[in-house]
C-alpha cells in the first residue's frame, strides 16, 4: 500500500466518521461524544481516505461491542510548532471489554477474542489487523487498554507535516448550517446502485429538489438528450457516479458536455483522493460529493450552484470561532440536531432493511460470474456490495468486499477461497444482525376510493419510468389497491422495469 501525502482537513474526516457511526449508535441508545482540536489556519498533510477508513473501523467495533453507556471519539494536539503537529487519536467505549489474553489475539487476521464473540456479535475480526498495519505505515502504534466488563480504549499518535489552509474562507467542511435551505429545481442522478439512488433522492427531496434517475451513464446521456430535443429546461445539476456499467461517469460527462449541455456535473464517489479529484475536474466535473456524505455537505454543495427560495434563511458559523470557546463548543460543532438525527435514523433503517432483502445471494452471484468468466459483472457486484456496506456502516464487510474488488480489478480469473470465505462470513454476520429489522409492525391500513386509485397510478407511472426510488414511499397506498400485490413487491425490490410492466396491466384493469 502506498499512502497519499496531501493536505486535508481533520474536521471533515471527523464529520464523515460521525455521519456514518451515529445511526447505529443512536439505535442502541448510546451516548456519542466527539471532540477534535484543530490547528488554526493549517491543514494536516497525509492520507485522509486511509485515516477515515481506520477511524471508522475502530468506531464500528466500539458500536458493535457496546450495549449501553457511551463512545468517546477524540483527537488531541500534543505538540505543534507551525510546521509539524503530533495528534493523539482515541476511541473509548463502555462495552464488554477484554482480558489481557484476548487483547493479544485481536490483531491477528480472522481471529476474535473468543468463539462466543462471533456467535453473539458477529464479524470475523479482520478489521483491527488492517487498522494496526495502516497505523504502522503512518509511523504510529495502535494501543489498546481494556478490562473485562469495563470497556476498551484504542489509541495512537501520528505526527503530521502542516500546510497552509488556503484562502477559501467558507469551505464545506468549515461551515455548520443552522437551518436547512430550500430549493426549486430538478436534478438528474446517474447511479447504478439503488441504495445510493435512494440516499441522494431522499436528501434532495427534503430540500425541495425534484429528481430523475438513470441507472448508467448511457441512460443519463439519453435522458439529457431527450430533454433538449423536446425543448425542455435543462437540469439544474447532474450528480454522476463514476463507476457504472454500460457507460461510466467520466465518459458520460464528456459526451454530455460535447452535446453542448452546460449543466454542472458533480462527481459522486467514495474515491476522493486528490489525484482522482483532479481527474474529475479535467473531465468536466468541477466538484465532488464524497460517499458517504452528510446533509450539510450536500447543502453547501447545492448552495454553490443553486439559489435557495422561499423563507430559507441560512445561518452559518465558522468552526474556528466555535473552537475558540473551548472543548464544549468544539463538541457542539459535531452535535447532530434533532431533525437531522430523526431523518438519518429513518433513512438508515430503510437502507438496512433493503440491504437485507437485496443481498441474500450476492456471494454466490459473484462466484457464478467468476465461474462463467464474466469478471466485469463479478467486479461490479463486489464494488456495489462494498459501497452498500459502507452506507450502513459495516466496515468489516466493506473491507472484505474491497479485497475481492481489487483482485478482480487486476484481471485475476480466480479468487482465493480464503478471501471468498472471509466475505461470506462477514456478509452472513451482517445479515444475521439485520434480520430482526424485518419483523416490524404492519403499517396502518389505507383505504382508497376509485378516484384516488386512478390518481395514484397516474402519479406512479412516470416515477417508475424514471427509476425513481421515491416510489417506495407510496407502498402503503399501493398495497391498498386490490390486485396490486405484485406491483408492491417489485417496487419494494427496486425492480422498476417489472414494476412498470405490472403497473401497465393494472391500469388496463
Amino acid at each position: 500500500m502506498v499512502l497519499e501525502h496531501v493536505p486535508f482537513n481533520l474536521h471533515e474526516v471527523f464529520t464523515r466518521c460521525q455521519s456514518v457511526i451515529l445511526p447505529p449508535v443512536k439505535e442502541k441508545g448510546l451516548d456519542l461524544r466527539v471532540y477534535a482540536e484543530l490547528v488554526t489556519g493549517k491543514q494536516m498533510v497525509g492520507d485522509p481516505v486511509r485515516r477515515y477508513q481506520m477511524l471508522i473501523n475502530i468506531l464500528s467495533k466500539a458500536a458493535t461491542f457496546t450495549d449501553e453507556g457511551m463512545i468517546k471519539f477524540s483527537a488531541l494536539l500534543r505538540n505543534e510548532d507551525g510546521k509539524r503537529a503530533t495528534v493523539y487519536f482515541e476511541v473509548k467505549d463502555s462495552g464488554i471489554g477484554m482480558s489481557p489474553g484476548q487483547i493479544e489475539r485481536i490483531f491477528e487476521p480472522f481471529v476474535q477474542a473468543d468463539s462466543s464473540t462471533t456467535r453473539n456479535y458477529g464479524g470475523t475480526g479482520l478489521g483491527l489487523a488492517i487498522v494496526k498495519n495502516i497505523v504502522g505505515l503512518m509511523g504510529g502504534k495502535l494501543m489498546v487498554e481494556s478490562v473485562p466488563g469495563g470497556g476498551s480504549t484504542f489509541s495512537f499518535e501520528i505526527e503530521f507535516d502542516l500546510a497552509d489552509a488556503g484562502e477559501e474562507p467558507m469551505s464545506r467542511e468549515d461551515l455548520t448550517f443552522v437551518e436547512k435551505p430550500h430549493f426549486d429545481g430538478c436534478v438528474l442522478i446517474c447511479d447504478d446502485n439503488t441504495m445510493n439512488q435512494e440516499v441522494i433522492c431522499e436528501h434532495l427531496s427534503r430540500v425541495g429538489i425534484r429528481t430523475e434517475v438513470a441507472a448508467n451513464g448511457l441512460q443519463g446521456l439519453e435522458i439529457v438528450s431527450r430533454r433538449a430535443e423536446r425543448g425542455e429546461a435543462p437540469f439544474d445539476l447532474i450528480f454522476m457516479d463514476i463507476f457504472m456499467p454500460v457507460m461510466d461517469g467520466i465518459e458520460a460527462a464528456a459526451k454530455i458536455i460535447a452535446a453542448g449541455v452546460t449543466t454542472p456535473i458533480i462527481a459522486v464517489t467514495a474515491n476522493i483522493m486528490t489525484s482522482e479529484l483532479e481527474k474529475y475536474k479535467k473531465n468536466g466535473m468541477p466538484d465532488c460529493l464524497g460517499k458517504p456524505f452528510t446533509s450539510r455537505e450536500l447543502w453547501h454543495l447545492l448552495l454553490k450552484y443553486l439559489q435557495p427560495v422561499g423563507n430559507s434563511q441560512l445561518s452559518v458559523q465558522s468552526s474556528q470561532s466555535q473552537n475558540a470557546r473551548g472543548a464544549a463548543a468544539g463538541e457542539q460543532v459535531f452535535a447532530a440536531r434533532d431533525e437531522e438525527s430523526e431523518f438519518e435514523d429513518g433513512l438508515q433503517r430503510t437502507l438496512r432493511v433493503n440491504f437485507y432483502k437485496n443481498n441474500q445471494t450476492v456471494c454466490s452471484d459473484i462466484e457464478k460470474a467468476i465461474a462463467a468468466g464474466d469478471l466485469t459483472l463479478a467486479h461490479r457486484l463486489a464494488h456495489t456490495l462494498k459501497g452498500n456496506a459502507g452506507l450502513i456502516g459495516k466496515s468489516a464487510l466493506q473491507s472484505a468486499s474491497a479485497e475481492i474488488e481489487l483482485i478482480l480489478k487486476e484481471g485475476v480469473t480466480t479468487v482465493p477461497e480464503s478471501r471468498m470465505s472471509a466475505l461470506r462470513a462477514e456478509l452472513s454476520s451482517v445479515l444475521d444482525e439485520l434480520a430482526p429489522l424485518l419483523d416490524v409492525p404492519q403499517s396502518k391500513a389505507v383505504v382508497l376510493d376509485p378516484g384516488q386509485v386512478t390518481a395514484l397510478l397516474d402519479r406512479l407511472a412516470p416515477m417508475l419510468e424514471n427509476i425513481n426510488p421515491d416510489s417506495t414511499g407510496l407502498l402503503d397506498e399501493i398495497r391498498a389497491i386490490p390486485g396490486a400485490e405484485d406491483l408492491a413487491r417489485h417496487i419494494e425490490n427496486y425492480d422498476f422495469e417489472k414494476a412498470a410492466e405490472t403497473l401497465a396491466r393494472l391500469r388496463e384493469k
